[in-house]
């Protein structure tokens, strides 16, 4: 697989940033304020949804060091439709109140889960279509 390393480091880089990130939330180092109405409502139902992208990053990263392709293509599938997700939910927040352009550590986990997402998808659709093209029935078969 293209990129295998570069995969590896994304994958660990975004389970550790996404738990370090809410250890600073939530130790109060990055203090959140309600900046419209609704704001701390809405961030505060994150914690799961980033929660399952660290454990789909983990998959992720022990499929490759184990070196199965299955597992690789579907946890890095799924790994990527989870970040793309975020970034799309956060997004309409945005534009729904206003606060798209605001900046800070939020911004830049949201502007590397849209790109690390889609060359995710990319890679991984890649490996689909190989797979597929060359009738490998491993993990594309389906039972009769």
């Amino acid at each position: 697989m293209k990129y295998r390393t570069l995969i590896l480091c994304l994958t660990i880089f975004t389970a550790l940033s996404t738990l370090l990130y809410w250890i600073l939330v939530c130790t109060k180092v990055f203090p959140l304020t309600e900046i419209v109405p609704g704001y701390l409502v809405w961030f505060n139902s994150f914690p799961l949804a980033d929660l399952w992208i660290v454990i789909t990053s983990v998959f992720l990263a022990v499929a490759i060091k184990i070196d199965r392709k299955c597992l690789i293509i579907i946890s890095g599938l799924l790994t990527a439709s989870a970040m793309i997700y975020f970034v799309l939910n956060a997004l309409l927040f945005g534009i729904n109140t206003g606060t798209i352009f605001m900046t800070g550590m939020g911004t830049f986990l949201k502007i590397y889960r849209l790109f690390v997402g889609i060359f995710f998808i990319k890679q991984f659709s890649e490996q689909v279509y190989i797979l597929y093209k060359n009738n490998n029935q491993g993990c594309l078969y389906v039972a009769p």
